[in-house]
């Protein structure tokens, strides 16, 4: 049986209603200030994810026949691997999937691209389905082993990708020490993160190095795609900060705004382009 879509039916009273194939979960969503914009909605939940610190909780299940993972499908027709986690995450970060298909076009094709904080691929199985040569970075190993899972569920041939367990910071200042070079650049900044060996990263205390030394590793035609989800920055500011750092590229700015079933949007996290 194909596995059922994704759907993101609602949100307000700073939580998202979502469909995960035949699942209705309930999760955290702080910039959801305003009422739900259909209550009836709502209704016949299977899971809602409870927040009981700053990062983690649990998941209140309210059906109990929800299996420990699943599969679905993005509108694109690629099957994802779902399972819920401690930090509220399910597997993927839906978002995503408002722009990866256009970055096929984007980049140079079949181009050597280095996906940073990859999590699962959200961003870049489109890519490698498309035959471009990939190295995902990651700190998390269980990451790592569902974005392999999600290119093995696509029939994705695992010729030319690379997998990094590793720090972020720490991978590319080697990079840059081994004069590699990429035609694209994919990175999904987190606001907080913590790397293998407990190293911090902080957005608004790292981003400035992680965008520079990112430019030192693309070729002199190469590309870079920049998400961050992080309140403290607007398309304003990210527009003069990437533009002074990468000086001679052109720079792009724009929200990431999924619109719910019931017909309002969800800002979530902004996409800069720069090429």
């Amino acid at each position: 049986m194909k596995p059922l879509p994704y759907r993101l039916l609602d949100c307000g009273d700073k939580e998202k209603l979502e469909m995960f194939g035949q699942f209705k979960l309930v999760r955290p969503c702080p910039q959801a200030l305003w009422p739900k914009n259909k209550p009836e909605m709502w209704s016949n939940v299977d899971s809602v994810f409870i927040r009981t610190s700053e990062e983690k909780g649990y998941w209140n299940k309210h059906n109990h026949n929800i299996p420990d993972n699943w599969q679905i499908t993005s509108a694109n027709g690629l099957i994802w691997q779902i399972e819920l986690n401690q930090f509220g995450n399910v597997g993927v970060f839906t978002e995503h999937w408002l722009y990866a298909d256009n970055l096929v076009n984007f980049f140079q094709p079949k181009g050597k691209i280095l996906n940073l904080f990859t999590y699962s691929g959200s961003n870049c199985v489109i890519l490698a389905k498309n035959g471009f040569s990939i190295t995902v970075v990651d700190s998390s190993r269980q990451a790592l082993s569902t974005y392999n899972q999600n290119l093995q569920n696509n029939k994705i041939s695992l010729k030319g990708q690379r997998f990094i367990l590793e720090d972020v910071f720490k991978f590319i200042r080697r990079e840059v020490r081994r004069n590699s070079q990429y035609d694209g650049i994919m990175v999904d900044a987190p606001s907080y993160g913590r790397g293998t060996k407990g190293e911090i990263f902080k957005i608004e205390d790292d981003l400035v190095e992680l965008i520079l030394t990112c430019f030192k590793l693309l070729t002199p035609k190469g590309k870079m795609i920049l998400t961050l989800h992080s309140p403290r920055f607007t398309p304003k500011i990210l527009e003069i900060l990437v533009s002074q750092l990468c000086k001679g590229k052109t720079v792009e700015v724009s929200e990431i705004v999924p619109i719910c079933e019931s017909g309002v949007g969800l800002p979530s996290g902004f996409l800069v382009k720069v090429f």
